[in-house]
């Protein structure tokens, strides 16, 4: 298949994927992932919103209907990220930490006062700065799990490049 036909990159991947979504999604990627999604869903919704199929499975990227989709050898989850990032150059484009882990949707900035009700004691004192997702609402900040994230991202991109 085409290195990519579409302007954005957006993926949408299988159910099988499920741990590469949330490591696209660290490293500021749009990745879809429905886990009740079967492969006719698939194939439409990655049609009608322009996104590239990451699978592991040769026989859903083989269907007429695929416009561009990619086969992800590793079962690792690191080593799938890396295939991802490198077989669509990804690298320039790293963006971390401005879509939801869970939902994928886009992060905004929030002040503290809009959703200080929400926080635990100890992040209320703590920190100050915070987004949330503009789907699910999820909060986020740069707690004590930062710094592993931005390693972990770190270690990657040194790894591809």
């Amino acid at each position: 298949m085409s290195k990519n036909p579409f302007p954005d990159i957006k993926f949408i991947l299988d159910v099988h994927l499920g741990k590469l979504a949330r490591s696209l999604r660290l490293f500021g990627f749009d990745a879809y992932c429905d886990p009740n999604f079967n492969d006719n869903e698939i194939i439409s919704y990655a049609g009608t919103d322009k996104r590239i199929i990451l699978t592991r499975d040769k026989e859903l990227l083989l269907r007429k209907e695929v416009i561009d989709g990619f086969r992800v050898l590793s079962q690792n989850p690191d080593e799938q990220l890396k295939e991802v990032i490198r077989r669509f150059d990804l690298i320039s484009r790293v963006n971390p930490f401005i879509r939801c882990m869970e939902c994928n949707g886009p992060l905004e900035e929030v002040t503290k006062e809009e959703i200080i009700d929400r926080l635990f004691p100890k992040t209320r004192e703590f920190y100050s700065n915070f987004k949330r997702c503009t789907v699910c609402t999820r909060i986020y900040w740069a707690g004590s799990h930062y710094e592993r994230m931005r390693k972990y991202i770190d270690s990657v991109i040194k790894d591809v490049n």
